[in-house]
């Protein structure tokens, strides 16, 4: 019980003290540091007033000397963490091979708890800070301090020197664990920019084909109505221009981006376009009713501009496919999540640009998956093609 306690505590301390402050305990200076030598100040004062008023065996000389032997080398303690415990457990045993009566105070136990915690922080390799766990207790065995000890100090004296080992070797983890971190951090960092410009590699194969099928549209009824309607044709080709010019300036922006060494992103589409979207796309001949149940509530950016790239690239492959054909979107904003569905009507034939690569429902399902929602792609009964998808929406301000 008491060696759990130690654990979970240092445990604790591990995640308070703060990162930089961790590494450097754990690092071994060039120069002795002042608290070395407070510590084994303060020690040394605690084992020359137990030499002096204390009960014990031998003359105070003798006693004072093992209180020096005892403390002075804990200020090398984390240069040779070894060689100075080694030394503590060597003097106890002297001690205890030279006098038989036990002593009153707790010297070298202090000592020796600091001794163990700085071999398990500081010793190299790991397996000489591991051997050096049991070291204490041959002090405690053969030291003779405490008469002759019973299954219980043996018990109690374990659990106090094991926990000492164990906060030192936490330490020791733990910092190694944070240089890994730190040193494995610009690598994370590049993945992270990768991962992202990916994405945005998706966005701008969405934006290509959905302004590439726009542009495709208008300029083919432009060239059905030249003769008949040139009033026509010039709004037909106004659409090509300004789709065009949007899609440019798009694709300038995303292609920057991929660019840059640190990408700065700007927001993106969402439903708060769906109006000019569907607008769009009736202009370019495709019917399409649209209905909205309840009110749209703020959607997070991403679930947003997922949910309108699914509309966007439904609504361009019913064109790419079908054709001109009569198309209903719906959207329903539940509590828990939205609903989308694009259901167009048998296809004519005259799809806009034929067949696709089969990418566009893989990158919509990828949209969906990527919010925790789903996406189902199917024939309709009546030969059209149906679209639905549902993303999931947690407590969402209205």
């Amino acid at each position: 019980m008491r060696l759990s306690r130690n654990v979970r505590s240092v445990s604790a301390v591990s995640e308070i003290v703060p990162s930089a402050a961790l590494v450097r305990l754990a690092e071994v200076p060039r120069r002795i540091p002042r608290i070395d030598v407070v510590i084994a100040a303060g020690l040394l004062v605690w084992a020359l007033l137990e030499a002096f008023f204390a009960e014990g065996p031998g003359s105070i000389s003798a006693r004072a000397a093992f209180a020096v032997g005892y403390t002075a080398p804990l200020v090398v303690r984390r240069r040779w963490p070894i060689p100075v415990l080694l030394t503590i457990v060597g003097l106890a045993v002297v001690r205890g091979a030279l006098w038989d009566e036990p002593e009153a105070g707790a010297m070298p136990f202090p000592s020796l708890l600091v001794a163990t915690f700085s071999a398990a922080l500081y010793a190299r390799p790991a397996w000489l800070a591991v051997a050096a766990a049991p070291l204490p207790m041959v002090a405690f065995v053969f030291g003779n301090f405490a008469g002759s000890p019973t299954v219980v100090d043996l018990a109690i004296i374990t659990f106090i020197t094991l926990g000492a080992w164990t906060g030192g070797w936490i330490v020791r983890r733990r910092a190694a664990q944070l240089v890994a971190a730190q040193a494995a951090g610009p690598e994370l960092a590049r993945q992270a920019v990768a991962s992202e410009r990916a994405r945005l590699a998706r966005e701008l194969h969405d934006v290509v084909a959905h302004s590439v099928t726009i542009i495709s549209l208008q300029a083919g009824a432009a060239e059905a109505v030249l003769d008949d309607d040139p009033g026509q044709t010039r709004v037909h080709l106004e659409a090509v221009r300004k789709t065009a010019h949007e899609a440019l300036v798009e694709l300038r922006r995303l292609v920057g981006v991929l660019r840059e060494a640190e990408p700065v992103y700007e927001p993106q589409g969402g439903l708060g376009r769906l109006d000019e979207l569907i607008e769009e796309m009736r202009t370019a001949g495709l019917a399409i009713e649209l209905h909205e149940e309840g009110a749209r509530p703020t959607l997070p950016p991403g679930v947003d501009l997922s949910a309108f790239r699914i509309v966007q690239e439904s609504l361009t492959n019913v064109r790419r496919h079908a054709g001109a054909v009569s198309t209903r979107v719906r959207l329903r904003y539940g509590e828990d999540a939205l609903e989308l569905e694009v259901v167009n009507s048998r296809g004519t034939g005259k799809g806009a640009l034929g067949a696709g690569t089969g990418h566009g429902l893989i990158g919509m399902r990828e949209r969906a998956r990527l919010y925790g929602g789903t996406l189902d792609a199917s024939e309709a009964s009546d030969g059209g093609f149906v679209v639905r998808a549902r993303l999931p929406l947690e407590a969402l301000p209205r």
